[in-house]
């Protein structure tokens, strides 16, 4: 329990399938079946969108009805137009960056965000763990050098004001449903870039800019229109309103009492 606790628990499925401590899935000759038995069997789904329960339905087969759609919610007490002045003393950072906060690992693609910035002035900050794929963040500083800053943890406080201290905030994941981080940077009226791939478009619409995760051009042309917004623009305004409203903690645990007393009560 310790180890999964601390997320540094590998487990093993006995068709020779690992799901790893970043929850990182190889797939095995009878994992995907199980899956899909594993899903018919269940009496209610609780996805985070809409598209992934459509991605749900098209990749395992799934016809059932009983569900309800809980979004990510985020709290506004903690991130909502944060001071950036507690970042900036700590760090030494005052001039503006891009930042991105997560696990530093590949899925992540922070190396994709680092290649396709090489050939810019533009300072970049990362803020997630590496002990994991210590070799990969490795890898991000060597292609940037000294453009790069890497930091390992931050307490909330600090990550909001991270948020609030920087030009623009980029997760160009190979999957998301949607980052909370994006979520987190957003409701301190900074643009965010989100990736072409997974399920943020759902969630972030017309108020962001999107990269794809397996072109640095697309990245890169994301990342320098967004460095043009400047803090709570239009857009970033519009997003903020739009998470305050419908990404809440709130919305997200009345979707969940809802689907539970459906199954409690035998109608599931």
């Amino acid at each position: 329990m310790e180890q999964l606790r601390q997320r540094t628990l590998t487990v093993q499925l006995e068709d020779g399938a690992t799901v790893e401590p970043s929850g990182a899935m190889s797939t095995g000759s009878e994992s995907m079946q199980k899956i899909k038995e594993l899903l018919q069997s269940c009496n209610a789904l609780l996805p985070n969108s809409w598209l992934e329960l459509q991605a749900i339905r098209s990749d395992h087969n799934w016809s059932g009805n009983n569900f309800e759609i809980a979004h990510y919610g985020v709290d506004p007490r903690l991130f909502l137009d944060a001071d950036p002045e507690p970042f900036q003393e700590l760090t030494g950072i005052r001039q503006p960056f891009v930042l991105q906060a997560g696990r530093i690992e590949p899925a992540k693609n922070q190396a994709m965000l680092c290649w396709a910035l090489r050939k810019t002035n533009l300072p970049v900050v990362l803020i997630g763990g590496s002990k994991h794929w210590p070799s990969y963040a490795d890898l991000c500083q060597n292609i940037l050098g000294d453009q790069l800053t890497i930091i390992e943890h931050l307490p909330q406080h600090l990550l909001a004001s991270a948020y609030a201290a920087a030009k623009v905030h980029v997760l160009p994941s190979w999957m998301e449903t949607c980052g909370l981080v994006t979520l987190e940077a957003a409701l301190s009226g900074t643009p965010v870039v989100g990736s072409t791939f997974g399920h943020e478009l759902e969630y972030l619409r017309g108020d962001a800019w999107y990269g794809d995760p397996a072109d640095p051009t697309s990245i890169y042309t994301a990342v320098m229109q967004a460095w043009e917004e400047r803090s709570h623009g239009t857009k970033s305004c519009n997003l903020k309103r739009r998470i305050l409203g419908e990404y809440n903690w709130e919305n997200t645990v009345d979707s969940t009492v809802k689907i539970y007393q459906r199954v409690l009560n035998g109608s599931a």
